[in-house]
This record gives structure tokens, sequence and C-alpha cells, in this order.
């Protein structure tokens, strides 16, 4: 039996739970990616917040229904001869007896780069998943922290949706204003279209919220590896040091489902 041991209920580690989330913060991210023929810079930042303890021995702390919240800052950049093939008005001559012919110059139509405003979304999408407690040494303290077992199957197919609607909205904007696209505009849209399928972009933004949870931890405890305590025997006797050896944290079943922290000391 370890010498200092330190249990809390459900309600008291959904505590430490909340504590360790805001200590977290908000994280960002940001990158580039491919989406078919479009380029993707994008940026994203995320915080992680509430959901219901369930505590699971050994080791393990079930959190239910966490919100994940978002927002995602997307550009994009496609050239549109990826879509369209360039092509030319030939050249087209009107004899004229006794004079030179009249012709018509040929017109290359070579299609330009585009450059979509930046699209901007925010959102929240609500996971369940397993962290495991660890304890480990940080330098001169102890940390108790609990860490995600696996990446849960975050639904985005709502989200997906808008982002797409956003998206298409800024192409039919953007190729309004090409210069001989007239003729051309219902195959591009339809083409650009089905690039930007609901699905498609659910594939691709998964990976990218997966980045905020992979490794995810929250720390619960933390203190110093060195401390001062008062003896047992008396007002008068005078304050000590000891030194925390060790730090152990499980989860253990009795009446009721409890964390616990189990520490090791020795005198300084």
């Amino acid at each position: 039996m370890s010498e200092l041991e330190i249990a809390v209920d459900e309600a008291q580690a959904a505590l430490l739970v909340a504590r360790g989330q805001s200590m977290l913060g908000t994280q960002s991210r940001s990158g580039t990616s491919s989406l078919g023929p479009f380029d993707a810079n994008w940026s994203a930042s995320a915080s992680i917040t509430g959901g219901t303890v369930d505590l699971r021995a050994p080791d393990i702390i079930r959190l239910a229904n966490v919100n994940f919240n978002f927002s995602l800052g997307l550009g994009l950049s496609f050239d549109l001869s990826d879509i369209l093939p360039d092509f030319c008005i030939p050249q087209v001559c009107i004899p004229i007896p006794f004079l030179p012919d009249l012709c018509t110059p040929e017109v290359c139509i070579n299609w330009p780069t585009i450059t979509l405003p930046t699209i901007n979304h925010s959102g929240m999408v609500t996971f369940t998943s397993d962290f495991r407690l660890n304890a480990t040494a940080d330098g001169s303290e102890w940390v108790a922290e609990i860490e995600i077992v696996d990446i849960p199957n975050l639904q985005l197919d709502a989200i997906s949706t808008a982002i797409v609607a956003a998206i298409m909205g800024a192409v039919a904007l953007a190729l309004s204003t090409i210069p001989f696209i007239g003729p051309f505009l219902a195959l591009a849209t339809a083409a650009i279209g089905a690039i930007f399928a609901v699905s498609a972009i659910t594939g691709w933004l998964g990976p990218i919220l997966s980045l905020f949870l992979s490794g995810l931890t929250f720390e619960l405890y933390r203190a110093p590896q060195l401390q001062t305590v008062i003896p047992a025997g008396g007002a008068f006797d005078p304050a000590v040091q000891i030194r925390i050896t060790s730090l152990g944290a499980s989860v253990v079943s009795s009446d009721e489902d409890e964390l616990l922290l189990a520490a090791d000391i020795a005198p300084v």
C-alpha cells in the first residue's frame, strides 16, 4: 500500500477533467493539401469542452458527448485549364476582289488560375472516447494526466454540406467574371461540383480535425516532488520536508468507482 493516497469520485473527477480542458485552451494548426486539381491552404483552431465522466477500472476515464469546437479558414486556388480545355477560334478570311482578303485574327483562350476568397466556417461536433491515466515526472514535479486512447470517428456530413455550399457559391461568383466562359459555365460548374462532393470534403476535413485529437491529453494533477508537511505529533512540532518518490494513478472499484492517486514518500 502506498504511503499517501487521494481518492475522488466521478463528480470530482469531472471537475479535474474540466480544469484540464480549460488549461489546454484553444489549439491552432495550419497546412496545405489538395482537393483534386485544387490547391488548399487551411488554418484551423479547436477547443475541447464538456463531457460526462465514466471511471472504468483499472486506468480508463471514458468521456462521453465531449464538445469539439472548431473554426476553419480555407483558401482554394485552381487552374481553370485543368477543368476546361484551352481552345482557339481560328482565323476566318473573306476574299475581296482586287483587294487583300479581310481576315479576323486567331483568338486563343487560355483559362486563368482562379484564387477564391477565404472560406470561413465554425462548428461543433461531439464525440465519445476513452482516455488512459498516466502519472509521470516532469522535472521537479509529478503530473497525473489522461491521454486519448483511440481517435473517434467524427460525424462531419452536416458540416461538410455547409462547406460545399460556401465553396460552390464562391466558385460561381469567380467564374462569372471570366471572359468567354458563358458557353462553358454549366460544364465548369458541374465538373467542380463533382470534385466537391460532400463525401470528398468529409474525407478531407476528417484528417485535419483529427490532428487536434491525436495524442490529446488533459492534465489532472500537478505537485512538486518536494513537500513540506506538519507532523501529527503536535502543533509545536517543526515542519519537515518529504520527497514524493513515485506517483501512481488508477481507477478502483469498491462501493463506487474512484480515481485514485497513490504516492510513495521518503524523508529529505
